[in-house]
């Protein structure tokens, strides 16, 4: 059994997948979808889990990235707060590089992915945004320095 909350089987292997024939999410080891008997094919069933655990790692990085991407406002509003100026800095000036390389580090993991998933889909969109609004803070720092 898997030591974490996560969707891949023991050792790292993928363990779920979409049944081809009505989309429902099935373990790799089955032999045939228990919704709807479709036979399973292995070697398509271990492939299509590697996919969807790939997907769900892109979802949440991007989770992930917008939440430090937000965070670089919410300690902006600290460095104001009286006797917690430099605590907003230090988190704000780690986040300011923090942000562009998980931003990097996402498009090179995950651009590839061709899928028609809503949830991997907003989460490109999602990365498309932070990925051009992480300019402000940058322009905002220079600015504020010259």
């Amino acid at each position: 059994m898997a030591s974490n909350l996560s969707l891949a089987g023991s050792g790292g292997n993928p363990g779920i997948f979409e049944c081809p024939n009505c989309r429902q999410t099935i373990d790799v080891t089955s032999s045939q979808c228990r919704f709807c008997s479709t036979a399973v094919d292995p070697e398509a069933a271990a492939m299509a889990a590697e996919k969807m655990a790939k997907i769900n790692r892109g979802c949440s990085d991007a989770s992930f990235l917008r939440t430090a991407a937000i965070s670089i406002f919410a300690f902006i509003g600290i460095m104001f707060i009286p006797f917690m100026g430099l605590l907003g800095l230090v988190g704000y000036y780690f986040l300011l590089l923090a942000v562009p390389f998980l931003a990097i580090r996402w498009w090179i993991r995950f651009h590839n992915i061709q899928t028609d998933d809503t949830d991997f889909r907003r989460a490109r969109i999602t990365v498309i945004v932070i990925s051009g609004l992480i300019l402000l803070p940058w322009i905002w720092t220079i600015v504020s320095h010259v």
